[in-house]
């Protein structure tokens, strides 16, 4: 089987590109990766540079995606020990946090909110960012 290396990016459709850029830039603390678009931006998951990335557009998808609507699920791993720190930091934007939800055979914990179009974001805390897990969060 020939190697694979990771997610590449993650696409969400959304209704308003600038809201959900500065939501996933002020709310997320994710960077954008260039400059956004009325209607197209993508935002880095981790490094700058680095992949995976998160694409939103107020577009319809193509290239086999037409069909992909929303609201998806998705998770951002950071260090367990910041759970608590991110779950006050995303509260004081006003948003409602679920959460931390620990996941004891996996040594983590979760906080999960949702963004202005309803798709369901999770920080996943773990104690080794470095370990994987066979459980979904």
């Amino acid at each position: 089987m020939i190697p694979k290396h990771g997610l590449s990016e993650l696409i969400l459709r959304v209704a308003d590109v600038p809201r959900s850029v500065a939501f996933y830039r002020d709310v997320v603390g994710l960077a954008p990766a260039g400059e956004p678009s009325g209607t197209w931006a993508w935002m880095w998951t981790g490094e700058p540079g680095r992949r995976p990335r998160l694409g939103l557009t107020s577009r319809p998808l193509n290239y086999g995606a037409a069909h992909c609507g929303g609201p998806a699920h998705f998770a951002i791993g950071v260090a367990r020990a910041a759970i608590p720190a991110e779950k006050r930091r995303v509260e004081s934007h006003g948003i409602e946090v679920e959460g931390p939800i620990t996941f004891a055979s996996w040594r983590a914990e979760s906080i999960y909110f949702s963004d202005p179009d309803g798709h369901r974001v999770e920080l996943c805390g773990f104690e080794d960012l470095n370990a994987s897990s066979g459980e979904v969060g």
